[in-house]
């Protein structure tokens, strides 16, 4: 017990030997802050504002400067400025963007908020600048590039004074479209970079520079809307930056012009290698109805297998649901792909994705990854029936896995969506008319994977039915 008491004295004298360290306080105090404007005038997106700021303090160090610059309502500039000692003196200047609800004589403020070390703090506001907005005297819709043919060398705008907007009537664009806004336009479909140009930055449309566009920071304009089967007017507000389109209503096709109606290098299409394969465009297609397509070469093997039946001549039944669709055209291949657009998910579509297979035409070619960035890396079904969904797939089994032992070269597994995310697992599954086995391996679990023997090649039509659970093979051909 006594041991007990002497370590316990020894750690309190040992404690009080040690030298405290407490923060230095000072008086509340209080910051006199002064300043004067330097700028008068500006012109937004090219100008900035200067002004003149002192503070002072008498006994109590100073800490920061908050500056924001404001025109109207709207913050153009921030900055927190650190501050030391009794006093403090700077001229600083600010850029002034030019920017969305900025209208003509708004006037440009300067606030400002000195604090010192104990939290006490001064404002004050600078005013007497006034700013003003670039002339735009005209507005040009052009194309991103010389080679974007959408929408041609270009279109000029018309000023509406009743509506303070641009227009452009009785235009032919198609219903998606990408462009920039440029106030100069040349004839031969090039954007003046000399004067302002818009475009988008973060999805937002602003006042863009060349530099900014060509490194890709700054991207086009993306115009479309499911809506419309064309566009044929664009309007643009130069004080909200706001863009809106009208157009024709879609209403289901009964003829596809592949080389009109189709364009080259699909936005849909993540993957740029595989856009440069194929046309495409959405399409509004109505359930059972006759579609007349021209453009293909050989119509009765171009034809998607799944949701078209052919008529003969140049005209197809198409089999799916009344609504839009991805219609791509592999034009090496000659072959027709039809897809649901790609924010629908199961139960409406079912996705199969893998490596081996290939999309069925009549010159096929199996994919070696697998991806969702191509047409030709994944598989859309159409439904069927209730929780059954249909996909027909040209699959290669021609070799055994090097790696899997036992296994072959067709491995795939069924997704909910255009993406990873939501699967179904084989596991979970029966296989029936085609040597497909259910993977157990630890980095495979719920795979569908063809075995090394027999080897096999052809276009398939798999079922996959989620009432009986089974993954159904027939060889079409």
């Amino acid at each position: 017990m006594k041991k007990l008491f002497s370590i316990v004295l020894a750690a309190l004298l040992m404690a009080a030997c040690q030298p405290e360290h407490y923060r230095e306080v000072y008086p509340e105090g209080n910051p006199e802050i002064k300043g004067e404007l330097l700028t008068q005038s500006v012109l937004f997106g090219t100008d900035s504002v200067r002004f003149r700021v002192t503070i002072d303090e008498k006994q109590t160090p100073l800490s920061q400067l908050q500056v924001k610059v404001m025109v109207g309502l709207r913050v153009a500039a921030t900055e927190l400025v650190r501050t030391k000692g009794l006093h403090y003196e700077a001229t600083l200047s600010y850029f002034v963007p030019f920017g969305p609800n900025m209208p003509e004589g708004e006037p440009v403020k300067i606030y400002l908020t000195a604090t010192n070390i104990e939290g006490t703090a001064s404002n004050l506001i600078l005013e007497g600048c006034t700013g003003h907005r670039p002339a735009f005297e005209t507005m040009y819709i052009m194309p991103p590039s010389v080679t974007y043919g959408a929408i041609g060398k270009g279109q000029q705008m018309t000023w509406d004074d009743s509506q303070q907007l641009y227009v452009a009537y009785d235009l032919k664009y198609p219903k998606s479209i990408q462009c920039l806004l440029a106030v100069v336009g040349t004839k031969f479909g090039r954007v003046d970079w000399k004067y302002p140009v818009f475009g988008t930055i973060n999805d937002e449309i602003t006042l863009i520079t060349q530099e900014q566009f060509e490194a890709e920071e700054a991207k086009p304009i993306i115009l479309e809307d499911d809506n419309f089967e064309t566009i044929d007017t664009i309007t643009f507000n130069p004080l909200t930056f706001e863009v809106t389109i009208g157009g024709k209503i879609a209403m289901p096709v009964s003829a596809v012009d592949i080389e009109k109606d189709l364009v080259e290098e699909p936005s849909y299409i993540a993957s740029s290698a595989a856009k440069k394969e194929y046309r495409g465009a959405k399409i509004f297609f109505d359930k059972d109805s006759e579609v007349e397509i021209t453009g293909v070469v050989d119509l009765s093997k171009a034809y998607n297998l799944d949701y078209m039946e052919y008529l003969g001549g140049n005209k197809v039944k198409f089999l799916g649901e009344k609504g839009m669709y991805y219609l791509s055209y592999k034009v090496a291949e000659d072959y027709l792909v039809v897809e649901p657009l790609y924010d629908l998910t199961e139960p409406d579509v079912m996705y199969l994705c893998g490596v081996g297979m290939g999309q069925p035409s009549w010159d096929p070619h199996a994919t070696s990854g697998w991806g969702f960035d191509s047409p030709n890396q994944n598989f859309v079904a159409r439904t069927i029936a209730p929780k059954t969904y249909q996909f027909t797939v040209y699959m290669l089994n021609d070799s055994e896995n090097a790696d899997h032992p036992g296994f072959g070269s067709v491995n795939f597994k069924f997704f909910h969506q255009h993406g990873w995310g939501g699967e179904e697992a084989s596991t979970d599954y029966s296989q029936v008319g085609l040597n497909i086995v259910s993977s157990t391996e630890d980095s495979n679990v719920g795979n569908w994977w063809s075995s090394s023997s027999p080897l096999f090649e052809g276009v398939y039509r798999v079922t996959l039915d989620k009432n009986t659970m089974e993954t159904r093979y027939e060889k079409i051909r």
